[in-house]
């Protein structure tokens, strides 16, 4: 939690990115360096792809995720002067399937719906392909909604995303917190006027973007900051 004089206040609604944030990328990072034959691809692939959703947002066009993320693909590997065949990409993005999560997850979420947080997950991926994979490692359970930028034909960091989630959650928008491991997705929501929470997987937020209300290294920890701050007397004691 960032330092100031008096605790944040207490959102009613918990808004989770999935990808990075909840889900490690880690198999998928190493299959396209392989593949790109370079240490340097997949952040070339990641700064491609996002660069592209952005371009969408601004062009007033839209191009589902996986689209993007291969024909984005096929730059880096162009970039790289290397040669990628249909395959190798469709295996790739297979990977997004069988991705682990990151520690502290499922504990985080356990102790966020213990607290009376509703919680909900808000992604530019597809929603049927999010969701499937939270049925897959039991986190559905979890979660009231899963929201997905395709439906605003918008992504993410873009305002009307964040104000469409709070819109269908039924609550102010600052009574929402975002939680997220991306610095533009941070900016993004802080700017729509949500409290946020930077989950530290070793990117970097925006200098130029307001400060997120919490920083913290695992969902599990963002949980035990907001339980501290939701039951000082009880922690206090414990």
């Amino acid at each position: 939690m960032t330092p100031n004089s008096e605790p944040p206040k207490m959102p009613t609604v918990i808004l989770l990115d999935v990808y990075e944030t909840m889900f490690d990328l880690s198999d998928v990072e190493r299959r396209v360096n392989s593949l790109l034959d370079s240490k340097r691809g997949y952040i070339i692939w990641m700064e491609l792809f996002m660069q592209y959703c952005f371009v969408d947002n601004c062009t007033v066009q839209f191009n589902d995720f996986p689209s993007i993320a291969k024909a984005t693909m096929q730059m880096a590997a162009a970039t790289l002067n290397e040669r990628l065949e249909e395959y190798d990409i469709h295996e790739t993005l297979e990977l997004l399937k069988q991705i682990p999560l990151h520690s502290g997850v499922p504990q985080g979420l356990s102790l966020l719906n213990d607290l009376g947080f509703r919680v909900a997950a808000l992604t530019n991926s597809p929603e049927q392909f999010v969701r499937n994979r939270m049925e897959r490692t039991g986190l559905i359970s979890f979660f009231e909604k899963v929201l997905s930028a395709e439906h605003v034909k918008k992504y993410k960091p873009c305002i009307e995303v964040y104000e469409w989630a709070t819109d269908k959650m039924q609550v102010a928008i600052n009574d929402a917190l975002l939680v997220s491991a991306h610095g533009w997705d941070i900016a993004g929501g802080a700017n729509a006027g949500m409290q946020t929470a930077y989950v530290d997987h070793g990117q970097m937020l925006y200098p130029l973007a307001p400060k997120p209300t919490f920083t913290c290294t695992t969902i599990e920890d963002l949980a035990q900051q907001l339980q501290a701050i939701k039951e000082p007397t009880k922690r206090s004691v414990s």
